[in-house]
Parts: C-alpha cells; structure tokens; sequence
C-alpha cells in the first residue's frame, strides 16, 4: 500500500507539500498539485481518513448507530442498512457501522472525539436514548431514522404511525371485521426505556381501533419464531376474525403455525402486517397484505439529510414523517360466517 513517502518521491516534492495539497491550507503552485494528483493515481494513494480529520478536513465517512439489540431483527433492518449504504456512496461517501447500546454514548463520544465520521447516521432510535442526547450537547451533525419525543431542533426521517394504523384498521373494518388480535413486541425490563417504534406503533393502533369501534386484544410476544407460533396456539380459541402482525420475526412463527394447523388465510382468518417495511409481507406463505413505510426511500432521505446537515443546514428544516404504503396481497377478506 502506498504512502504519502511514495507519493512524494514520484512527485519530486516533499510530504509537506503532498499533505498541504491534500489539505489546502496552503497555496500550492497548479504544477506542483499537478504532478502530486498524478503521482496518487500512479500509486492507487487512498489519503488516511484519520489523518485527514486531525487536519481538520472532512473523512468522507458517515456513522450509522444501530442497537446491538437490533441486530438480526429481520429484513427491515437489513433493508435499511443497505439503502443507507447505497445512498451514502452515490452522495460520495461511506458508511461506518457502529453498533452499541442505545443508554450508552462512550463508544459514540470516541468516535466523535477522533473526528473519525462527519456526522452520524442514528438507527433504532430509543424514548430514552443517550447516543442522542450526547449529540445534541456535543453539536455533532446527526439525523435520526426514527425520532425522540423532543424533536426540536433535531433531523429525522420516521414512519406515520398514526396514518398508517389508520389505514389499516379502516381496511379491516370496511370488510366488516370487529374482533382483532394485535402481535406486537413485547417491553423490556424499562417499559420507560422503549425503541420509539414500540410506543408510537402501540398507540397508534389503540387510537385507530378506539375510533372504528374495533375490539382488540395485544399479544406482547417476543421477537422470535417460536414465540410467534406459541402466540397462535395462545389465540386459537379467541373469538377474533383478523390479526394485525406489529412484530415482523414472530409474525412468521405465527403464520406458520396457522397454516399448520389449517387455518385459511383469508377464508378463516385474515391477517394484516403493520409497521414493517414494503418487503415484510413477501416473507410469509401465503403473502401478507401489508401496511407500512417504503424502509428504501426513508433511509435514503435520512442520508441526504445527514450530507446536508454536515454541509450546515438547519435541523429544523429536515425533518419528514413517511406515508404508509398499502400493498395487498390477498390475505385480507370478510370475516368467515
């Protein structure tokens, strides 16, 4: 791997001058810059990201901070990364994945004191979250996919939850359905310490069924396969004709317990997800009519926000709540007689 020697010595100039080239805090004759910008590419020269920060130049790098509780989550995280990583290199940049725990900000001021990424790229988001708290005080660029409930002054791309579990509930009510059941993410030990989803998708949907009329029973149910087929031997006996699915990895436990047990979907019983991303629905057999936010377009919005935020543009001016995308794919009908 070449170094910044290297490039020197093909260029005929000192590392001084290679490195005020690359830095441009001091004026640089254009045929000097000339034979040093020829000499990098002879050379395949990739400038060291730290050593441009210590210089006070941006590394081209942006930080992603996702829980490590998150990891493996399902296809709408995966979803997210890639869209925000394709993003961020058609915006010529790169994204650093940094995991860690949301009520821990020591990993996030390292990287932040090293000046390592230009801004950062917050997943995951917490109702409680100390990443975010550090990076308001700290005044590092930062957008958040998801969102606090104090949103002032802070850039962030998040679903419509209430638009969404609108939209939902009045597709199943419209096919006459009344009793539902609701598969969502069970709370942690802190119920005051939540993701942002889990609390927003919770009381969207109970304001959605209050105002249809629509009798519903929440199934907290961890995010696991076999949970979600212990939650259906659970409901098989509840008068319910629908289940709305707010819990992608169960919902697939869930789904084929059902059509193990010989359950037609949507002839017996309907079922509708809610919240994931546009792909969750394809996951399951039968497909799932779905309700939810296009994860691709958000994350990459959240991306092109972050470039700007670090370009100096206000937060209070970056902030977008996605409409939900309704995709039907026949596992929604009126209820059985």
């Amino acid at each position: 791997m070449a170094t910044m020697a290297d490039v020197a010595r093909l260029a005929g100039v000192s590392r001084s001058t290679v490195s005020y080239v690359l830095s441009g805090t001091r004026s640089i004759s254009e045929e000097t810059r000339r034979r040093v910008l020829v000499a990098m590419e002879a050379l395949d020269y990739a400038p060291n990201a730290l050593a441009q920060a210590l210089a006070g130049r941006r590394t081209g790098l942006l930080g992603l901070l996702l829980t490590t509780e998150s990891l493996g989550q399902g296809v709408d995280t995966a979803g997210y990364l890639t869209a925000a990583a394709d993003e961020a290199r058609a915006l010529g940049s790169h994204m650093l994945l940094l995991p860690g725990p949301a009520d821990d900000a020591d990993s996030v001021r390292e990287t932040a004191r090293q000046g390592l990424v230009d801004g950062f790229l917050v997943m995951e988001v917490y109702t409680a979250d100390a990443r975010v708290d550090y990076l308001r005080e700290a005044g590092v660029p930062f957008v958040l996919i998801g969102r606090t409930d104090d949103t002032t002054g802070t850039a962030f791309c998040d679903a419509d939850f209430d638009a969404a579990a609108e939209e939902a509930v009045a597709h199943l009510t419209a096919l006459g359905h009344t009793d539902v059941a609701v598969l969502v993410r069970s709370e942690g030990d802190d119920g005051a310490h939540r993701p942002g989803v889990d609390v927003r998708s919770a009381a969207a949907i109970d304001a959605a069924v209050t105002r249809h009329g629509v009798r519903a029973r929440v199934l907290p149910t961890p995010a696991t396969f076999a949970a979600g087929w212990d939650a259906y031997a659970g409901l098989a006996a509840e008068p319910v004709t629908a289940v709305v699915i707010c819990n992608e990895t169960a919902g697939l436990g869930f789904v084929s317990a059902a059509t193990a047990a010989g359950v037609r979907i949507p002839q017996d019983l309907s079922v509708l997800s809610l919240f994931a991303g546009t792909e969750a629905g394809d996951l399951t057999r039968p497909r799932l009519t779905s309700v939810g936010p296009d994860h691709w377009a958000m994350a990459s919005r959240a991306v092109g926000y972050l470039v700007r935020r670090v370009a100096g543009e206000s937060a209070e001016d970056l902030q977008d709540l996605s409409e939900p995308v309704f995709i039907d794919r026949g596992s929604t009908g009126a209820p059985a007689r």
